[in-house]
């Protein structure tokens, strides 16, 4: 009987493995077996298995850019990089070998330094697509620097795609910009209104804008729309989400003068006493003469609904951009959208949760579940996500009352890898959840919910590998952390908790490495990090890199 090792195997064939295989798979699996590092490291690298260098370890990173990156060169032409990794890779020097790196990605910026700025030094000229998303709603020396000395300055005069993404909203006003010529397309979580108008007046040859506001504008804020034809020429394709943000009539007088666009979206959730006025969305339209693609989702509570001022008074309206309706009397929510159902990101409330199979929500991918009735339990209603939302991978759980449900229910959510149960309020619940997931990687609770179960029995054989808790009862983590054999993730959110407990030393995290083995980066959030810590200064090294600000530490292994 003949045994062939897999170092024995052909060139193409042992590529053609790795194309089955992620990235980093193939690295963790293939890039030190027996004497063969230096053939099977070529191989990977012709496979562009090293494209993603922010998933690896502290060791294969170093190994990376000590390495790697020199034989890559100008082959990489994207780069992908966490807060944590900026510092080590700046010290590296590694944009000497990668002298072609035309589009960046930089995930959870806290905050930089006068004398501390890596980001300055990855914001180089030849970039033409820039994603950054920042994490803090305290910090903003570092949004401020992307925008004041990169993205509006000739220093982004090669810039065509950008991305800014901050959850709590990124302000533009009172920083000092020029304007951009270069920019065609760009997608920014602001903080309000009134910096969305600085955009208009800065991108001078935006093609594509997609906006998301944060924060609630009032309404009589003063800017000329009436200008936005000419400052807008080149825009023809533009997004809007707004919840509880904007009123429509400032959604509309936005819309109005966007004359050349040819696809239009748009999120609208708001309280509206008797309605919206359909009719004057409707002559709004008519202004957009090149519009061929409409998209919308309008949801409104409302007090006494208008016949009138809903769309099912304008039926040729409602035929013409295939607007189906919904209402609840009961509730009284009302709520709009048009078919197809272009989004990808959802949130619904039980209590009209549809179950009308002319509906298509196949591209839903990221729902948020949420139960706005004390009379309704949120388990009858699973059992239909399969069939109403086919292509869910991430299910959000918003458990406003928490009504207790002693029933049986059996379902499976086999596609589900993503659950956020951090605001379940019924322990139960979440045992049945879990139960029916049994592919979860990622996994969002509160530890208290954790704590009532009987962990061995509740996470026998569970592949999780990223997992979030919010406490800042550091004690109890040791013994949860015993039934997550795969985890490689971990990330501690005190910002939620209002007890305190005793400070303690950073040895506590290091500690939490020895019991998971595949454990390699932990991050600690709060709202300020010497509450739960004794912040004494750790040298980083080869093994372990320790870096932290007043809101978050991370420890990368």
């Amino acid at each position: 009987m003949f045994v062939t090792l897999f170092t024995d195997l052909p060139d193409l064939v042992i590529l053609n493995i790795l194309r089955y295989l992620s990235p980093f798979d193939a690295i963790q699996a293939f890039y030190n077996i027996d004497n063969n590092t230096e053939r099977i490291l070529n191989l990977l690298i012709e496979g562009q298995c090293f494209s993603t260098i922010h998933h690896f370890r502290l060791s294969l990173f170093n190994f990376v850019c000590d390495y790697v990156l020199s034989r890559i060169g100008n082959k990489l032409s994207h780069l992908t990089l966490y807060d944590h990794q900026l510092g080590l890779a700046h010290k590296k020097q590694i944009l000497l070998y990668l002298t072609n790196i035309l589009s960046l990605h930089l995930i959870n910026i806290v905050e930089i330094t006068e004398n501390d700025n890596h980001l300055s030094y990855f914001l180089h000229k030849q970039l033409k697509n820039l994603t950054i998303k920042f994490l803090s709603e305290n910090h903003i020396e570092a949004q401020a620097y992307v925008c004041e000395q990169f993205i509006f300055n000739k220093k982004s005069e090669n810039l065509i795609d950008c991305c800014l993404l901050n959850n709590y909203g990124i302000q533009l006003q009172h920083l000092t910009l020029f304007p951009n010529n270069s920019i065609e397309k760009m997608t920014v979580q602001l903080k309000q209104l009134s910096d969305l108008h600085v955009l208009f007046d800065h991108l001078l040859n935006i093609k594509i804008l997609n906006i998301e506001l944060c924060r609630w504008t009032i309404e009589d804020i003063k800017y000329d729309y009436t200008k936005l034809p000419k400052k807008l020429s080149h825009l023809i394709e533009f997004s809007l989400k707004s919840e509880h943000i904007l009123s429509f009539n400032q959604i509309i007088t936005i819309i109005r003068y966007l004359i050349h666009l040819k696809k239009l979206s748009f999120i609208y959730r708001n309280y509206d006493e008797y309605g919206i006025d359909i009719n004057q969305l409707e002559l709004t339209l008519n202004y957009l003469k090149n519009l061929t693609q409409f998209h919308f989702i309008i949801k409104f509570i409302y007090f006494n609904l208008n016949p009138k001022l809903t769309f099912e008074n304008n039926i040729q309206f409602k035929q013409q951009w295939n607007i189906h309706t919904y209402k609840n009397s009961l509730y009284k929510n009302y709520l709009a959208y048009t078919q197809p159902f272009i989004n990808r990101k959802y949130s619904i409330s039980t209590d009209i949760l549809f179950q009308d199979n002319s509906i298509d929500f196949s591209s839903i991918t990221n729902l948020s579940l949420i139960t706005h009735t004390k009379q309704l339990s949120i388990l009858p209603f699973i059992h239909l996500l399969n069939s109403n939302f086919p292509s869910i991978t991430h299910l959000h759980i918003v458990d406003s009352f928490g009504i207790e449900d002693n029933n049986n229910y059996d379902f499976k959510l086999p596609k589900i890898h993503s659950f956020d149960a951090s605001e379940l309020k019924i322990s139960n619940l979440f045992q049945i959840f879990l139960q029916s997931m049994p592919n979860l990687i990622y996994l969002h609770v509160n530890l208290n919910v954790l704590l009532t179960y009987d962990l061995k029995l509740l996470l026998t054989k569970n592949k999780i590998k990223h997992l979030e808790l919010i406490t800042n009862n550091l004690d109890e983590i040791n013994n949860i952390l015993f039934y997550f054999s795969s985890l490689e993730h971990l990330v501690i959110n005190s910002k939620k908790q209002s007890n305190q407990y005793t400070r303690k030393y950073l040895q506590i995290i290091f500690d939490w490495f020895h019991i998971c083995s595949q454990l390699y980066i932990i991050h600690v959030k709060a709202h300020k990090l010497s509450d739960l810590f004794y912040l004494v200064h750790t040298e980083s090294d080869e093994t372990i890199h320790v870096q932290y600000s007043s809101e978050m530490l991370t420890v990368w292994k």
